[in-house]
């Protein structure tokens, strides 16, 4: 897993990803060139790739409440309870 931040404020995202708990690797793309690769329209927008570098599923946005459905949708896509 690791997280791509367009911002180009790398202290107050790390400040929010602690605040979070978050642990994953995170790189910044604040010039947008990783967004452009991958198309983004949104954010967050959440992709899983496979191991041949294919991108297998993906979720524009977020809102409180959609936890379960996205993990119900990448639970289908791994083929995992």
């Amino acid at each position: 897993m690791l997280a791509i931040d367009v911002s180009n404020d790398v202290v107050r995202t790390r400040e929010f990803y602690g605040g979070y708990g978050f642990t994953l690797p995170a790189g910044f793309d604040a010039a947008g060139a990783v967004s452009r690769q991958f198309g983004v329209v949104a954010t967050p927008t959440n992709y899983l790739v496979d191991a041949n570098g294919r991108v297998v599923w993906r979720h524009y946005g977020f809102r409180p409440g959609d936890e379960a459905q996205l993990r119900e949708e990448i639970s289908a896509v791994l083929g995992s309870d």
